[in-house]
């Protein structure tokens, strides 16, 4: 079993970019990366609670979480809470 390349190397080994390709589109992803996170965290967050009233926004199940300190922490909790709610609700429906 060999190990395998990361895929920076193995577009090189496969020919299919020069190492002058690869790093010029790292840098590139780079910076487009940065501007998108610096755009979406300067201007698009202040705008997040006037975004998530649009009825748009609610017809797609989007919502504002800018506010929860933690949101990994939060979903996780939650979704344990509601899967314990859903098998105590699923053994009392049995128990009938």
């Amino acid at each position: 079993m060999g190990f395998p390349l990361p895929p920076h190397k193995c577009r090189v080994y496969l020919q299919y970019h020069t190492w002058k390709q690869v790093l010029s589109g790292a840098l590139v992803g780079f910076l487009f990366g940065s501007l998108w996170f610096a755009l979406t965290y300067l201007i698009f967050t202040p705008l997040f609670p006037l975004i998530a009233s649009w009825r748009i926004s609610e017809f797609l199940l989007l919502r504002d979480t800018t506010l929860i300190p933690n949101v990994l922490w939060f979903e996780y909790t939650h979704s344990r809470q509601e899967a314990r709610a859903r098998s105590r609700k699923l053994v009392s429906m049995k128990s009938q």
